[in-house]
């Protein structure tokens, strides 16, 4: 389950003043033979040589171009510890009433997530995606079709009633923790305004005629948080 957020860089640069060759211009008369000749002097120039580098962040002790903090996203267990839910296999999370859900009714379930990044902001989005392809499980009848999904971020409605497909907002802002990072399995500790917020996702079964083909019929699918890392 794609940050204030600090950039160093450190220059270190290293000049040489090129020493400046100065040269006579005047010519000079030589007596030869009874003959007056010519002669120019010849001035011998020696190279110019100078280097100039700058480093910009030398690695060796740590610096270098760019926030070196994790950005992170995590939500908060019903037992009050911490999860990240950040890979492919996802995080099965226990929505209430769900083995009993039928045509006519409703469910619901409340997921709070946080911003585990101490100086990034993230901007997030929330969407439905479907398991198994279509939403199906093993040989029971998919009723996917039937589902109509609403969603709110602390009471703010980000969509009402919609299919998985159109099941999609934005949830905003994120502010970052201003913390140290929590580890999974941690207790979940509070950190800076905003930083913190719950999505509410409602779950209604449409009552339809066409479900009675669907008896005893499941779906399964995922909420999916993408955050990206931002600046305020």
């Amino acid at each position: 389950m794609t940050n204030g957020s600090t950039l160093r860089g450190r220059l270190g640069a290293w000049f040489r003043t090129p020493r400046t060759l100065r040269s006579s211009g005047r010519k000079r008369l030589v007596l030869a033979g009874g003959g007056l000749v010519l002669a120019a002097s010849v001035a011998t120039f020696a190279s110019f040589t100078d280097v100039a580098n700058l480093n910009l962040g030398n690695g060796a002790d740590g610096s270098g171009i760019g926030n070196p903090e994790k950005f992170d996203l995590a939500v908060v267990l019903p037992d009050g510890t911490v999860e990240q839910a950040d890979t492919d296999a996802g995080y099965n999370w226990e929505v209430p009433g769900a083995e009993t859900l039928i045509p006519g009714g409703t469910i619901a379930t409340t997921i709070p997530i946080f911003n585990n990044s101490a100086r990034i902001d993230a901007s997030i989005a929330v969407s439905l995606v479907l398991l198994n392809g279509d939403g199906s499980v093993a040989e029971r009848p998919n009723i996917t079709q039937f589902l109509r999904f609403s969603a709110t971020r602390d009471g703010v409605e980000l969509f009402a009633e919609r299919p998985w497909s159109e099941a999609q907002g934005e949830f905003g802002i994120l502010s970052a923790r201003d913390a140290d990072p929590l580890n999974p399995g941690d207790p979940f500790t509070e950190g800076a305004t905003n930083s913190a917020g719950s999505l509410e996702l409602t779950i209604d079964y449409l009552d339809l005629p066409e479900t009675e083909n669907f008896n005893g019929g499941q779906s399964a699918f995922r909420v999916h948080f993408g955050a990206e890392s931002t600046q305020q």
